[in-house]
C-alpha cells in the first residue's frame, strides 16, 4: 500500500507524519486504508504543538530545541487524540 499525504483540516501532512498518524489510528480506530484515515479525519482538526522552551548546551555554547509535535484531535465529539512527531522540525 502506498503512502499517501492526508490533510487534517487546513494542514497536510508530509507522508511520513501520515504514515505515523495511519498507524496510530489503525491500532485504535481498526482502519486498513490512507483512504478510510482521510475519510476519517473529515471531523478532525490539527494544531502544532512548539517545544517548551530552547535548552542550552552549556558546554558548546549552542542551544538545542525540543521536538515539535502535530496534535490531531476530533473537533465533533470526545475522542482519542494522536500525537506524531513533526517531519520540519526547523
Amino acid at each position: 500500500m502506498d503512502i499517501q499525504r492526508i490533510t487534517v483540516g487546513y494542514v497536510e501532512l508530509t507522508e511520513p507524519e501520515s504514515e505515523q498518524l495511519f498507524n496510530k489510528v489503525k491500532k485504535d480506530k481498526g482502519i486498513d486504508s490512507y483512504d478510510g484515515l482521510q475519510d476519517l479525519m473529515e471531523d478532525f482538526d490539527s494544531r502544532v504543538i512548539e517545544p517548551a522552551a530552547v535548552i542550552a548546551d552549556d558546554e558548546s555554547g549552542k542551544s538545542s530545541k525540543g521536538t515539535r509535535f502535530i496534535e490531531v484531535f476530533n473537533t465533533v465529539k470526545d475522542d482519542t487524540v494522536y500525537r506524531i512527531k513533526s517531519s520540519d522540525q526547523t
